[in-house]
């Protein structure tokens, strides 16, 4: 049976096979480090006496080993795409060795059919992503209790089956959502357990069939961004695997009997695995779940992407990030700002922002944002003009080199949060669905994580934009 899955930390020996035809085997070791992802080291000797190795001397002495290339281990084959020259020591006389070093950009725990110089194509993808469990919240196992008069639990019945999918359409790919289950018996001379697996996975199909691993990609991280405004937190992508009809599993016989899911370790994602797997309580509630934005929610984001990604990009790498400068977050987040106001266009009310020439002004992109939320902030942050020349002065105060020192700590820190909730209820309205979503901020409710951070450092904003401070607190929490 072929490994299915590689961690940070594993090493693995093996031959290594660069495909063209007469060269020799040679050894390597497979490693997977939070530093570089997968590395594949290959010892070799310099002198060129050393004839079975003139072909590797070649891949290191060039700088351009063959495109792909598989490692051939105790645990299965390795298929390694677009591989790299990822650096070499030679060594002269004696004896020791030179160790030559690759880095493939795919690595894919499988032997594929057909040439090994070919690209690396997919007919689907699937991939797992913190939060998705509870943004989606179907699951693949029922579960009855039988219990005795005394309440006490007698017989257990678990129904595993295929979860129901949601499924919509995201430019040339379907996308699919579903909860599926794994049942991994294991045994030895002493204990006997059961472990079954009960995960949502993201799926990506296209019509005009196997596409390479950025094309899936690409559009999976669009939900993913989606997903970490509405939890207002990083989440991580932590597994990706592949189905096509190249990678099969065959009888002693060479008959094919599955087209089993094969993991794919990829530069593009593999330090995301290096992130702790948040808690659920670090998940929090959402501010919206899955069956509430909706397959028709899911679609209009994507459409709606290429247009916001100004808005998007920026703020969807700072969102809920711990241990970043609240300045970054600031930047970031009224970067998204402005360009969300400029999509937004013209609101009603926007004249009272502009300069004395009548020209728009920061302040004016954040008003537009703000009035087209029209939810109902704190008390101390209510005039919704007061506060869109905050957000503005703030901001500009950071960004400019020429406006003296910074602003005081704790009024940054509030913009900052003010900030992120601004962007995030942006991107619900983003999908379409801001009409019903946000009617419960529009009244007043699910912000008291604001009024908390305002009531901590007693600050209240003016109509001219300005933070007051209350006595007591004199601007210190």
């Amino acid at each position: 049976m072929a490994m299915e899955r590689i961690e940070f930390g594993d090493s693995i020996a093996g031959l290594i096979i660069d495909g063209v035809e007469g060269t020799p085997f040679v050894g390597a070791t497979l490693r997977l480090t939070r530093e570089q992802g997968v590395v594949v080291d290959v010892p070799y000797l310099s002198s060129s006496a050393a004839e079975q190795f003139e072909h590797v001397r070649a891949w290191f002495d060039s700088q351009t080993p063959p495109n792909n290339m598989l490692l051939l281990t105790p645990q299965g084959t390795f298929s390694l795409f677009d591989v790299q020259w990822n650096g070499h020591s030679e060594n002269w006389g004696g004896r020791r060795t030179s160790i030559g070093t690759l880095r493939p950009t795919l690595t894919v725990l499988g032997n594929r059919d057909g040439p090994l110089a070919d690209p690396l194509l997919m007919n689907e993808m699937d991939s797992r992503l913190d939060g998705l469990n509870e943004w989606v919240r179907s699951s693949a196992v029922d579960e009855d209790h039988v219990t005795d008069d005394e309440g006490r639990v007698q017989e257990v019945t678990l129904r595993l089956h295929a979860g129901e999918a949601l499924k919509w359409c995201q430019g040339e790919a379907t996308m699919t959502l579903r909860a599926g289950w794994h049942h991994a018996p294991e045994q030895d001379g002493y204990t006997r357990k059961t472990t079954i697996q009960d995960n949502v996975t993201l799926r990506s199909t296209f019509e005009s069939g196997p596409r390479p691993f950025w094309d899936h990609f690409v559009e999976q991280r669009k939900v993913a961004n989606l997903m970490v405004f509405l939890f207002g937190r990083l989440l991580s992508f932590r597994e990706h695997k592949l189905r096509d009809d190249r990678y099969t599993a065959r009888m002693n016989d060479g008959r094919i009997y599955d087209y089993p899911p094969t993991e794919i370790v990829s530069r593009a994602t593999y330090r995301e695995r290096r992130i702790d797997v948040p808690s659920r309580k670090e998940l929090r509630r959402p501010l919206a779940h899955m069956v509430q934005i909706g397959e028709v929610g899911l679609e209009t984001w994507s459409d709606n992407y290429e247009t916001w990604e100004r808005f998007i990009l920026p703020s969807v790498s700072v969102v809920g990030r711990k241990g970043g400068y609240i300045e970054d977050v600031v930047i970031s987040t009224s970067m998204s700002i402005e360009a969300a106001g400029s999509i937004l266009g013209r609101q009603p009310g926007e004249n009272a922002t502009y300069s004395d020439g009548g020209r728009k002004t920061t302040a004016t992109y954040v008003y537009r944002c703000l009035e087209t939320l029209n939810v109902l902030w704190p008390e101390r942050i209510r005039d919704r003009l007061g506060l869109a020349r905050a957000i503005a002065n703030n901001y500009n105060d950071v960004k400019h080199y020429d406006r003296g020192d910074f602003p005081e700590h704790s009024e940054t820190y509030a913009v900052s949060e003010i900030n992120q909730m601004i962007v995030r209820l942006l991107a619900i309205h983003v999908t379409g669905r801001g009409d019903d979503l946000l009617a419960t901020f529009r009244a007043g409710n699910d912000l008291y994580e604001l009024k908390q951070v305002l009531d901590s450092y007693g600050l209240t904003v003016t109509v001219d934009g300005h933070w007051e401070h209350d006595p007591e607190n004199n601007g210190n929490s």
